[in-house]
């Protein structure tokens, strides 16, 4: 899918789903969304370096307990990334 001219990457995964995406700012980013427990954690790492992964603060971001709730944190994230600073 795309969101504000980023191609973005859908995966479904044992624990539910992840994102993953070249982010503007220069580093790649992912989303993982765990289904049992309703938490998604960011994930981002500038090459060659591994991945740095952090929860999703639920009181900014919200949980999510669908995928299609997963779907929009996904998109609202990604739009604040792909925004140019004002």
């Amino acid at each position: 899918m795309e969101i504000d001219g980023v191609e973005v990457f859908e995966e479904q995964e044992d624990y539910g789903y992840s994102w993953h995406w070249d982010d503007p700012r220069g580093f790649q980013s992912e989303i993982l969304w765990q289904r049992e427990v309703g938490h998604l954690s960011l994930g981002t790492r500038q090459l060659p370096g591994g991945w740095v992964h952090n929860r999703l603060d639920p009181n900014a971001w919200g949980s999510a307990r669908t995928i299609y709730e997963a779907r929009q944190v996904v998109e609202a994230y990604v739009t604040q990334a792909a925004a140019k600073p004002g």
